[in-house]
């Protein structure tokens, strides 16, 4: 009996030990998929029996990840009732202060800076006027025409130049000489500018150590950039002073001036009008996107630079 017996625990053992194994093999399978997965471990049932075993696998649902959808470009609606004005007589400087301030409120709403919305045709508001008239390329004299009154009329933003770029972002546009920026893919702001006159000019730099020479090529040049430093004021630097300078690329920034010519006239910076710069660094931050389109230099055109 005891002999018999001996025989039929062994047999049970090697059973049993037999079962465990294949669940080790099918557990180890299973954890080296795991590894290699991207995702958390699939849920997963084990059936075993003495002849096979069948592993089953529920994979999660694929889920794909889509960016948000660009809010499409808002134009502003017409604006019939704008003061007629008749050919061949220019509104500007001394002109009805009641139809003034009416094209002014128009251009305000456009996103164009007149200055206050009052009778005054100063300054403030021909750089506005000339800012819409580069974008239709027509002469920026800084005067509104009857072609100027039916542009705001019916104005439409024309389209970005980098749809689909960042939202908040910068648009240089050099062939045109405007400025535009964007807060979520919408226009907040156009300006006049004045970017690098193309011209060669030779200065020195006294407070880099050792002092150089240099002489470049003025240019703003084509390209992403980004802002990464605001001086608070007016700064004095090698070709001269710069009012609240937001820099985006190698010494050049987005300035106030006192002139701000209707053509390239700058050593790289865009200029600005003095009364937008006053704010300009309150809209827009470090890392912010700057685009510059339309300049016929792709990089910056230095000629010579010498210790001296």
């Amino acid at each position: 009996m005891v002999q018999r017996a001996f025989p039929m625990r062994v047999a049970v053992g090697l059973a049993l030990a037999i079962v465990l194994i294949a669940g080790v093999v099918v557990a180890g399978d299973v954890l080296r998929d795991d590894d290699r997965a991207t995702s958390a471990p699939p849920d997963s049932t084990t059936s075993s029996s003495a002849s096979s075993t069948t592993t089953t696998t529920t994979l999660p649902p694929t889920t794909t990840t889509t960016a948000p959808p660009i809010p499409p470009l808002q134009q502003p609606p017409p604006a019939p009732e704008l003061p007629v004005v008749p050919p061949g007589t220019l509104v500007g400087p001394g002109s009805d202060p009641m139809v003034v301030a009416a094209f002014k409120q128009r251009l305000h709403d456009l996103k164009f800076d007149p200055g206050p919305v009052d009778g005054n045709y100063g300054r403030e508001m021909m750089y506005a006027v000339e800012a819409l008239q580069k974008i239709h390329g027509l002469d920026p004299n800084g005067r509104i025409g009857s072609l100027e009154r039916d542009l705001l009329v019916a104005w439409q933003h024309p389209p970005p130049l980098h749809h689909g770029a960042e939202l908040d972002r910068t648009e240089i546009d050099v062939a045109k000489q405007v400025i535009t920026l964007y807060k979520g893919n919408q226009v907040a702001l156009i300006t006049t500018t004045s970017t690098a006159s193309g011209e060669t000019f030779c200065y020195v730099t006294p407070k880099k150590a050792p002092t150089q020479r240099i002489c470049e090529v003025a240019t703003t040049p084509n390209g992403r950039y980004e802002y990464y430093f605001f001086y608070n004021g007016w700064q004095d630097g090698d070709l001269g002073e710069l009012y609240n300078p937001y820099y985006f690329f190698k010494g050049r920034a987005i300035h106030g001036y006192e002139s701000v010519p209707t053509h390239p006239a700058s050593h790289g910076c865009a200029r600005i009008p003095m009364h937008i710069a006053t704010y300009w660094h309150t809209l827009v931050s470090n890392g912010e996107a700057v685009y510059v389109d339309g300049s016929p230099y792709d990089s910056e055109q230095i000629i010579s630079s010498q210790p001296i």
